[in-house]
């Protein structure tokens, strides 16, 4: 057997820590950096966190803005209000741990699916008639169908039509098969109509929407503002802040405490550089943004042009990865509203005429035919691609309807039909 020695020259491309963690912030949300920043400082001591406001010159001016804050409201969930009514209102001990046990079981909808496993028949009829009391009625029931029939029962109790529809037909309702359900009703439209109506009123989840656990903020990123047409962006503070280092001085420190001291001072420098180029890059991406979707930014969505992540990192000399990562779950604060930034973005669809239309517009129109049409004979997929084509003189497929109608979460022709 022979022995060599061989020499190999290989090139590698290895991801350092500090490079993912580059990477990271530049595809964080505002809330998620501020939270990695406040965990930096805490275990750098050398970082401290201060907020502050960018803002770009030149033909945008400079002007302060008043930005939100993060006023995320809280409030008492279902089931704590629940169970601070049943403690003021049922003083026996039985009745109070029965409610007790039914309330801390229920699901996120107020049902209790495991109902026959937890209690005999009749505490479990028990426990519902006392939540009856409380005008929680539907609450603890263990499906949609048996809540129904509880608030009908309440409410309604002389609806035998409504009754017969949701112990029996319920899937025929949900799929709008009126001429079946009136076929075995031996009814007319106007009285299913009217029954129809009736269950609508019910409340297919019964936890009152009033105590929702929380009610969430959303904390734009950037900051527009239009004035005739001169504009003037920000990056928020929460969105582009600065961090600072605290100078630790010492005479005597020990070679481990000053090598650990250097490590602080290089991460620090690390973070800081890497904010910086967020921060750089999402200037660079606006400027663009505001040259090339000045009417969307105006006025609205309906207006947008074509424009994919290639047109802007060609543009700003960035990697379109990078372009992707930077406007990931970033939102834009217009005057008519607040949006994700990669809702800009738009592929193209060519008219006759040749001139590029985006996708977006294609689905406002979309949304503007559905809101507008005939529930008693909605528009089929066909019937919009017709109207749209003639419309806009494009080329389209019913499929590529289809599909934007699924992405916009338009249900189909059939199961928008009413009567």
């Amino acid at each position: 057997m022979r022995l060599e020695v061989n020499q190999k020259l290989d090139l590698k491309l290895a991801m350092t820590k500090q490079l993912r963690q580059a990477i990271e912030l530049l595809q964080m949300p505002s809330d998620e950096l501020e939270t990695f920043l406040i965990e930096q400082s805490l275990s750098n001591p050398l970082i401290e966190v201060k907020d502050s406001f960018h803002f770009k010159e030149g033909y945008h001016t400079s002007k302060y803005m008043n930005l939100p804050e993060n006023n995320a409201e809280y409030r008492i969930s279902n089931v704590d209000h629940l169970l601070s009514e049943i403690r003021l209102t049922y003083h026996s001990s039985e009745d109070y741990q029965l409610l007790q046990q039914l309330i801390l079981n229920l699901n996120e909808f107020g049902y209790l699916p495991n109902a026959t496993q937890l209690f005999s028949q009749s505490r479990y009829n028990h426990a519902l008639q006392l939540l009856k009391n409380l005008d929680y009625v539907g609450v603890g029931a263990t499906n949609l169908k048996h809540c129904l029939l509880l608030q009908l029962e309440a409410f309604y109790p002389d609806e035998l039509f409504a009754k017969e529809i949701i112990q029996y037909h319920l899937e025929k309702l949900a799929d709008r098969k009126w001429n079946d359900i009136k076929k075995c009703l031996q009814i007319d439209e106007e009285e299913l109509k009217y029954t129809i109506n009736i269950i609508k009123s019910l409340n297919p989840k019964p936890f009152k929407p009033d105590y929702s656990s929380m009610s969430e903020v959303v904390r734009p990123d950037i900051i527009i503002d239009i004035k005739d047409d001169f504009i003037t962006y920000a990056l928020s503070n929460w969105f582009s802040p600065s961090i600072t280092m605290t100078k630790i001085e010492s005479m005597y420190l020990s070679a481990e405490d000053q090598k650990q001291m250097n490590k602080w001072e290089k991460d620090y420098n690390w973070l800081s550089q890497s904010l910086e180029q967020r921060r750089e890059t999402m200037i660079a991406i606006m400027e663009y943004l505001i040259q090339e979707q000045l009417e969307a930014l105006k006025n609205g969505l309906q207006f947008i042009k074509p424009m994919t992540l290639k047109d802007i990192s060609v543009a700003i000399n960035r990697h379109e990865s990078t372009v992707s990562r930077a406007t990931m779950n970033k939102y834009i604060q217009a005057p008519w509203g607040t949006f994700l930034m990669k809702n800009l973005f738009s592929s193209k669809v060519t008219t006759h005429s040749g001139e590029d239309i985006s996708k977006e517009k294609i689905k406002i129109q979309i949304l503007e035919l559905v809101k507008n049409e005939n529930k008693k004979k909605p528009l089929s997929d066909n019937k919009i691609l017709e109207l749209i084509c003639s419309q806009e003189e494009v080329e389209l497929s019913r499929r590529t309807i289809a599909k934007y109608r699924d992405e916009l979460n338009i249900p189909s022709s059939s199961k928008r039909k009413e009567l």
